[in-house]
């Protein structure tokens, strides 16, 4: 299960994408949350979008930048591919 403090932050991260106007539905947590696995200094793995957004909201959030037909259609990055057998999609209104 996810700490409820990562998710917080996650949705306050794509609240804050949107607000910037950004089309955002959703974002997938996975990595080390996901398998309850996080160490002190882990950061938080989210396919999403934008750096400068995600430093403001929870330094540990890293994002990686995937439009929506990348998603669902593209089979030639590992990250992805992780993230959808692993991750825990989340939405911004929780």
């Amino acid at each position: 299960m996810v700490d409820e403090s990562v998710l917080t932050g996650v949705r306050e991260y794509l609240r804050a994408l949107q607000a910037e106007g950004l089309a955002v539905t959703f974002g997938v947590l996975f990595g080390s949350h996901v398998t309850g696995r996080p160490g002190q200094w882990s950061d938080i793995d989210l396919v999403g979008r934008l750096w400068r957004i995600a430093a403001r909201i929870d330094s540990r959030i890293e994002p990686i930048p995937c439009g929506q037909k990348r998603w669902e259609e593209d089979d030639s990055s590992a990250l992805i591919e992780i993230a959808r057998r692993q991750g825990v999609r989340v939405s911004a209104s929780g």
